[in-house]
């Protein structure tokens, strides 16, 4: 049985074999061709959405109860997906997803273990020039459709009710990926915070927001290295004028999962890896927070 990248590119192949031959057969009228658009579209579905994930399954042997609890993400499975996102469209690479989790893996770890890090590896491809910037965003725009895809499921699995708690989630103004803030917005929502969520053009629009209404939690994320300048006088600007002047700061993405130490140095209270790693940080930095206050 082929592996998972023998059956993409095998789809990849005849969607190719499809085109040649579309160009190769002659036209008779435009109604025979608009069926034969149709019966191939109708079929790239049903290769996309049924054969893949079956043929995938079969691969990876049949799963056991016990297997189904302690499925994981493995690094070949983000490596696989990042090809998938460049080279193939969204249903291909939902097909990919689905797979996994009829194997067995939760929907938790499809946003951390598989969705963030391939996210990651995407930008790390372009910075060694593996990959050119419109794959990446190409890529990004596809697992972003996947993360809206999952998110009502993700949210229903284990919503908790709403406990007072308000957070802001913003990106650094200049920032152009959102799809790590996106996944850390559904962890928040998932556990009960009531969440906004902005891109704001400059750090005026982001202290603007900060006023809007009382905030327990801003997180802002920071993928890119080049918009550290501009960080301490957002976070400095944030506080400054904050209806809630307890507000705890939280700092995320590439920057400083890459350079830890310049948490403190910007002027953040802590900083996250993840939606599950942020939930866990802010018990200890809220606690923390009404203790000294």
């Amino acid at each position: 049985m082929p592996g998972s990248r023998q059956l993409i590119e095998a789809f990849g192949e005849w969607q190719s074999c499809e085109d040649a031959s579309t160009e190769a057969r002659p036209r008779s009228s435009a109604a025979s061709s608009g069926v034969q658009e149709l019966n191939r579209a109708m079929l790239g579905r049903t290769i996309e959405a049924e054969v893949i994930p079956r043929l995938m399954m079969a691969h990876r042997g049949p799963a056991s109860k016990e297997a189904l609890t302690l499925q994981h993400v493995t690094p070949d499975d983000i490596t696989e997906l990042s090809r998938i996102v460049i080279d193939h469209e969204t249903a291909v690479a939902s097909s990919y997803v689905d797979a996994l989790r009829n194997q067995g893996v939760p929907i938790e770890a499809i946003f951390v273990e598989l969705l963030a890090p391939t996210a990651r590896l995407l930008g790390e491809m372009w910075k060694a020039d593996l990959c050119c910037f419109t794959d990446v965003t190409v890529g990004m725009s596809r697992l972003q459709q996947i993360v809206h895809e999952l998110s009502p499921e993700f949210e229903r699995e284990t919503a908790q009710a709403f406990d007072g708690r308000r957070i802001l989630l913003m990106t650094m103004p200049g920032e152009q990926h959102t799809l790590g803030l996106m996944i850390v917005e559904e962890y928040f929502r998932r556990y009960g915070w009531d969440c906004c969520s902005s891109a704001p053009k400059d750090i005026r629009d982001m202290s603007r927001l900060a006023r809007s209404q009382h905030f327990d939690v801003i997180g802002i994320s920071v993928a890119w290295g080049a918009l550290m300048d501009g960080i301490s006088s957002a976070i400095q600007a944030i506080r400054k004028n904050s209806v809630n002047k307890a507000v705890v700061v939280m700092v995320g993405g590439a920057v400083f999962l890459e350079n830890p130490h310049l948490v403190s140095r910007v002027g953040a209270d802590g900083m996250a890896e993840d939606g599950r790693h942020a939930i866990l940080q802010l018990r200890t930095l809220l606690n923390a927070k009404i203790t000294n206050g």
